[in-house]
């Protein structure tokens, strides 16, 4: 069941990998983690290259959003950062619709599976953002800085980073198995260039 549509130049694209080559999440995982740290990290080829694409689209959004929290009522400064913003969420849709894709593409999906509620692709982005959010807290959390007691939060982000790991692999393995299957994603919001 593949729902492609027709090529854009301005859309990111990747060369589908088989199904057998589609990372395990916990290889996205530890590409996120490291790449949230290691900014000028090599980029991987593939779908790994397409979702770390859309972690460091995360990761630049979450930086324009901490940016406008701080602008004082800086109206031409929360103006630009909202064009950022716009601009931003826009490539991300693009990059989850990338990802999608490229798995729709690796596997043969059955159009008799049961259909699951959200498409891999919006979950890695789920998965990328709750991965800043860990990094974003364990830097607000630091011995000697965590006067607002965040450092409390820390297990909770982790025992949802582990949940939401091990609900994309059983998704990704049931679709693989032909017992699922995802709608790819298309956002169809109303950006304007």
């Amino acid at each position: 069941m593949s729902a492609g549509t027709e090529g854009d130049a301005s859309r990111p694209t990747t060369d589908p990998a088989p199904a057998r080559e589609l990372p395990p999440v916990a290889a996205v995982v530890a590409e996120f983690r490291a790449s949230t740290v290691e900014t000028d990290r090599r980029r991987p080829s593939g779908l790994l290259g397409v979702l770390q694409d859309l972690h460091q689209t995360n990761l630049e959004q979450w930086g324009w959003e901490d940016h406008v929290r701080s602008c004082d009522g800086d109206v031409s400064a929360i103006a630009a950062a909202k064009q950022a913003i716009d601009a931003l969420n826009a490539r991300r849709h693009q990059l989850v619709e990338a990802v999608d894709a490229a798995i729709d593409a690796a596997v043969t999906q059955r159009s008799t599976a049961t259909p699951s509620t959200e498409s891999p692709g919006m979950a890695f982005d789920r998965l990328s953002v709750l991965i800043i959010r860990i990094h974003h807290t364990m830097a607000a959390a630091a011995p000697g800085h965590d006067a607002a007691g965040l450092g409390a939060r820390l297990p909770v982000l982790e025992t949802q980073l582990a949940v939401l790991e091990e609900a994309l692999e059983a998704l990704l393995h049931d679709i693989r198995a032909g017992t699922r299957r995802f709608l790819p994603h298309q956002s169809l919001k109303l950006y304007r260039p």
